[in-house]
């Protein structure tokens, strides 16, 4: 009979303590990957939104925070905008010293309209520039060309069942769908997109623009220097680097995923403990059987072999589950937990990390048991039967 053999006997028998160890062992790989797949894809998630908007700026209104209060009680703040943005302001800042560095202007207007019994956000722009802006939209039918052409989010299509060709009434106006973007899974997909002079007809705020996107040439240009010009130019304007904000996400997403291995480490140390602990016990259940592998010739490495081969296959088993129910779980949580808009994957690398942390989290408490148990005495063993 070969010794794993012996190892798979032993823990068919003891069915519950099998059991228990490899449950454990689930547990707790099943928590490693499933943290180090949500964060991961956070960080994919973030460093995406750098490469895609670090050169970008967005300019607002300047705004005074109103905090309410009723009988003591405060109720929270309210953003009164001092003044607001019009497209003369976007014609300003094309003029500051340093326009060589700027890729395009976009000025928006942001408001709410009624279609066919629905509300939908409406964004007003420049089409010309809105699209140099973003190089990585890609849509079904033509891009606008005139003044009454519009280009809808995917879910707004969806709801209002319209392709390229259609048409649209707004606010007692006749517009043309021109194009439908590509599932973006952004909030650009709940979005109509019309003309700026358009949409401020239809919003009431004619030359008035809500923010004005500008794009830099480059993430290494000098931003902070025309960030500083902006503001000179817009004294009553907010002007704020993505890249900048985007930075900042990054540095909260990095103290995560350092609570998170640090979390994944006690997780590991007390699942360790665990199977350390019932080894031992098994170890101390089975003197008696150990005595009779001594007394008819099994070597002392014969009997660690056999109590090692048994954390081996535990751990096997452990941790195929653990990648599996991590996985899940990874998939699962991402969006409710994590706010991802796509599902986090487990990695092949993280799979085989998994594994690997499953095999030594049961083999390596079980080399004391092993050696204690390899060192009884089959006299004092077989005495006892």
């Amino acid at each position: 009979m070969r010794l794993s053999d012996i190892s798979l006997r032993n823990l068919r028998r003891r069915r519950s303590h099998t059991l228990f160890l490899v449950l454990s062992l689930v547990v707790a790989v099943a928590t490693v990957v499933t943290v180090i797949s949500i964060t991961s894809a956070l960080n994919d998630n973030v460093k995406s939104k750098l490469r895609e908007y670090g050169a970008n700026m967005v300019v607002s209104p300047r705004s005074m925070e109103v905090a309410l209060t009723y009988g003591g009680i405060t109720l929270g703040d309210i953003s009164v905008p001092v003044e607001e943005l019009t497209e003369e302001d976007a014609i300003k800042i094309a003029t500051i010293r340093r326009k060589d560095a700027l890729r395009g202007i976009s000025p928006k207007l942001v408001g709410a309209v009624e279609a066919e019994g629905q509300r939908f956000v409406l964004v007003g722009v420049r089409f010309r520039d809105e699209l140099r802006l973003k190089p990585w939209w890609r849509m079904a039918g033509e891009e606008p060309a005139t003044s009454r052409d519009l280009l809808l989010g995917s879910q707004v299509s969806r709801q209002l069942r319209k392709e390229p060709g259609d048409t649209l009434d707004i606010g007692g106006k006749t517009f043309r769908v021109a194009g439908v973007l590509e599932e973006q899974l952004s909030q650009e997909d709940e979005v109509v997109f019309a003309d700026l002079r358009e949409a401020g007809l239809l919003l009431g705020k004619p030359g008035k623009v809500s923010l004005i996107e500008v794009s830099s040439w480059c993430a290494a240009c000098p931003i902070d220097i025309v960030v500083e010009q902006i503001s000179a130019k817009l004294p009553h304007a907010r002007v704020m680097a993505i890249q900048q904000l985007v930075q900042a996400e990054l540095g909260q997403v990095e103290l995560v995923t350092r609570f998170s291995w640090v979390l994944s480490g006690v997780v590991l140390f007390i699942g360790s403990l665990i199977v350390l602990i019932t080894m031992m016990a098994s170890v101390t259940e089975r003197t008696h059987e150990i005595g009779v592998f001594r007394a008819i010739g099994f070597r002392q490495s014969h009997i660690i072999r056999i109590i090692m081969l048994e954390g081996v296959i535990i751990g096997l088993l452990g941790g195929g589950i653990g990648v599996a129910v991590g996985g899940m779980a990874a998939w699962l949580l991402s969006g409710p937990v994590a706010g991802l808009e796509i599902p986090a994957l487990v990695r092949p690398e993280v799979a085989l990390l998994g594994m690997v942390l499953a095999v030594v989290m049961g083999t390596l408490p079980t080399i004391y048991p092993a050696l204690r148990a390899a060192q009884l005495d089959p006299t004092a063993a077989l005495r006892a039967l």
